[in-house]
C-alpha cells in the first residue's frame, strides 16, 4: 500500500517535524502540505544511500526481516517474529522515518513508495561497516542526548578523545551523516563571555527545553572530570536509559508490573531526570492518575527515587545526582582550605604616579597600532581615560600580534615624543606575550599566575588583583598579556575571562603544577 494514501491520519506538525529532520532546504510549514512533504522524504529515499545512511544496522536488519515477509507472503513464522517486543526500538523509529507503514500497529510493512529503494539499500549495505559507523554515532548522539546541549567543539572532542579518530574527520561526519542529524539540530547561539555566535548541537527531542537545560544549568551545572563508559552513552541512545545500571534495571522491570506506567510515564521521568527537577510533582501526578485510585505508590518510589539518582543529568553537566553530591562535598573540602590558607595582599600593585606611567606608554602602543593598521579609524587612546578595555580587544589583538615591529618603529619614530627613560621601558613592552593563564594564588605582594609552562608573579595596575578576582574564584581563566615593566611583571590591566566552571578536578591540577614549579619575576 502506498503510505500516501494514510498520510492524512497523521498530524501535519508531526510530519513538518520529520520533514525537517531528513530533507534539506525545507519549505515553510504554511507553504507545503502533508502529501508534498512524504513526496519530498521519499525523492530522499531514492538513492538508497540515504536510507542506508539514515538508518543503523539493526533498523536495516528489521527491515530485512520485513522485505522476507512480503516476499514470502506472510509468512506467520516471520510475522511472530515481526511483533516481538525486542523490535520496537526499530519500529517506532522507522515508522517515524517514514520507512514502514505502522499506523494502527499492525504488522509492519513497507510503503510502496520506498520498496524497490528499501530493497536495494539492504542488498548493498555492508553491514560490518555500517556497525562500525553506529557505534561512533550512537556515542555522539547519546552524549548529545545526556548533555541536553553541547557545544559542538566539546562534542567532536569528546569523540575524538574516545575514538582516536582526528577532528577534522570527526567534524566532517557530524555534518554529513543524515542519521546524526536526524537526532540532532546544529545551531548557532551567543553566549555571554564568547565574542562571536558558536555552534551549538542539540539533540532534538529537548530543543523546546533549550532555554530552561541552560538557566537550570547556569544555577545547578556541576564542573569535574567526567569518566566515560561508553556502553552507558550506547544504552541511553538505545533505550533512554542505562539498562546495565542495576538500579535502574530494577527500576524499569517494577515499572512494567504497573499497567500503562511506562507508557504514561516515561517522558516525564525522562524530563525530570534531565533537568534534576524535584521529584514531588512527578510523584503526585502518578499518585492522582485516575489508573491508580487505590494504589500503595510507597516501595515504588524508592525504587524510582535509586534510580534517578543514577541518571545522568544534562543541567549537572552529565553527572548523575549521587556523583553531584561527591563533587559537592569534595568542592566545600577545597574551599574550606582556601578559605584557611587566603592572605590579604598588600603592595601587590604598582604605585599610582607607575600605573599612570603604564597606561600612557600602553595606550601609546595601542593607538600608534590603530593608526598604523587602521582597525578603528580616528580613534583616540592615548591620555584617555575611561576607556572600556574589551571596546579595544581588537587592537590589543593586533599589537600582540606584531608587537615586535610595532615597538621598534614606535621607539624609532617617538611620536609622542617620550624621554629617553620612557622608551627604554617602552623598548621592554618587546618582550611581554599574551596567553592564556590560570591566575592560581595570591601571596602578599605578588599574584602567581599560570600559563602551559611556568609560573609568573606579577603585579596589579592601580588595586591589588585580589580586590578584583575573589580567592573563592581561583583557579579562575584568563587571557591576558604579561609585560616587564621597570623591575617587575605587571598584566595589561585586562583580563578576558571564560565563562567556565572548571571543576574540583582541575583546581587539584592547577595547584599541584604550581607548587611543584619555580616562581619567575622577570621574563
Amino acid at each position: 500500500m502506498k503510505f500516501a494514501e494514510k498520510i492524512n491520519g497523521y498530524r501535519k506538525e508531526f510530519i513538518y517535524e520529520q520533514y525537517q529532520r531528513i530533507v534539506d532546504n525545507c519549505k515553510d510549514y504554511e507553504k507545503i502540505t502533508r502529501k508534498q512533504m512524504l513526496a519530498e522524504i521519499y525523492n530522499v529515499y531514492a538513492d538508497y544511500n540515504n536510507i542506508i545512511d539514515i538508518c543503523t544496522a539493526r533498523e536495516l536488519k528489521f527491515l530485512k526481516i520485513v522485505v522476507d515477509n512480503i516476499n514470502r507472503k506472510n509468512n506467520n513464522e516471520i510475522q511472530n517474529k515481526l511483533l516481538n517486543e525486542k523490535y520496537s526500538w526499530e519500529i517506532r523509529n522507522l515508522s517515524n522515518k517514514f520507512l514502514i507503514n505502522n499506523l494502527y500497529n499492525n504488522i509492519p510493512s513497507i510503503p510502496d513508495e520506498v520498496l524497490l529503494n528499501v530493497k536495494e539499500a539492504i542488498e548493498k549495505v555492508d553491514f560490518k561497516q555500517k556497525e562500525k559507523e553506529d557505534y561512533l554515532n550512537a556515542l555522539l548522539i547519546g552524549y548529545c542526548k545526556i548533555q541536553g546541549s553541547a557545544l559542538l567543539d566539546v562534542v567532536i572532542s569528546f569523540g575524538s578523545d574516545i575514538t582516536k579518530i582526528d577532528k577534522d574527520i570527526m567534524y566532517n561526519h557530524i555534518f554529513d551523516s543524515k542519521f546524526f542529524n536526524y537526532y540532532v539540530y546544529i545551531i548557532s547561539k551567543k553566549y555571554e563571555g564568547i565574542s562571536k555566535e558558536v555552534p551549538v548541537a542539540v539533540y532534538h527531542e529537548y530543543y523546546f527545553l533549550l532555554d530552561e537545560i541552560e538557566q537550570r544549568r547556569k544555577k545547578q551545572g556541576i564542573a569535574g572530570e567526567l569518566l566515560v563508559d561508553v556502553e552507558s552513552y550506547m544504552n541511553i541512545f538505545y533505550y533512554d536509559f542505562d539498562i546495565k545500571n542495576d538500579k535502574i534495571n530494577k527500576f524499569l522491570q517494577e515499572q512494567k508490573k504497573i499497567p500503562l506506567m511506562e507508557c504514561l510515564f516515561k517522558d516525564y521521568i525522562r524530563e525530570c531526570a534531565m533537568l534534576n527537577l524535584d521529584r514531588k510533582a512527578l510523584k503526585e501526578s502518578m499518585k492522582n492518575s485516575i489508573f491508580y485510585p487505590n494504589f500503595d505508590f510507597t516501595e515504588f518510589f524508592k525504587i524510582m527515587d535509586e534510580a534517578m539518582d543514577e541518571m545522568p543529568s544534562a543541567v549537572l553537566n552529565g553527572f548523575t545526582p549521587n556523583q553531584a553530591r561527591k563533587v559537592k562535598l569534595e568542592q566545600m573540602r577545597v574551599d574550606s582550605k582556601k578559605k584557611k590558607n587566603y592572605q590579604k595582599q598588600q603592595n601587590a600593585c604598582l604605585s599610582k604616579n607607575d600605573a599612570k606611567l603604564f597606561y600612557k606608554i600602553y595606550f601609546a602602543l595601542l593607538e600608534f597600532t590603530n593608526n598604523k593598521y587602521k582597525i578603528m579609524p580616528n580613534l583616540k587612546i592615548y591620555n584617555k581615560t575611561g576607556i572600556n578595555p574589551n571596546f579595544l580587544e581588537g587592537i590589543i589583538e593586533k599589537f600582540w600580534e606584531n608587537k615586535n615591529i610595532i615597538v621598534f618603529e614606535f621607539c624609532l619614530s617617538n611620536p609622542y615624543k617620550f624621554n629617553k627613560n620612557e622608551l627604554q621601558i617602552t623598548s621592554e613592552f618587546k618582550k611581554g606575550f599574551r596567553d592564556l593563564f590560570a591566575i592560581v594564588a595570591y601571596e602578599k605582594e605578588y599574584t602567581a599566575i599560570l600559563n602551559k609552562e611556568k609560573v609568573y608573579m606579577i603585579k596589579g595596575l592601580n588595586d591589588n588583583i585580589d580586590n578584583i578576582i575573589s580567592y573563592k574564584n581561583l583557579p579562575y581563566m584568563v587571557t591576558t598579556s604579561v609585560i616587564p615593566f621597570k623591575d617587575v611583571l605587571v598584566y595589561d590591566g585586562i583580563f578576558m575571562a571564560m565563562q567556565v566552571k572548571l571543576g574540583v578536578d582541575f583546581e587539584k591540577l592547577v595547584e599541584e603544577k604550581y607548587n611543584c614549579s619555580d616562581k619567575h619575576y622577570h621574563i
